[in-house]
């Protein structure tokens, strides 16, 4: 076992309800694009930030509902 993965604990887990066990969540951005110089737009982009509620991991310790 690597230093960075931590042991999983036994008995059921339940998959992280912020995530979806994806591990990531997406934090939407706002950026202003100019297309022309006529025309000044704007888009929104994702960037991908680890998941805060179960700390990258995809799971969470035992079973646990969703709130």
């Amino acid at each position: 076992m690597t230093e960075q993965q931590e042991p999983r604990p036994t008995g059921p887990n339940a998959v992280c309800h912020t995530c979806g066990g994806m591990q990531k969540i997406a934090a939407p951005r706002l950026y202003a694009v100019q297309a022309t110089t006529d025309v000044t737009t704007g888009m929104t982009l994702a960037e991908w930030r680890t998941c805060p509620q179960c700390g990258g991991r995809g799971y969470l310790p035992g079973l646990q509902a969703p709130a």
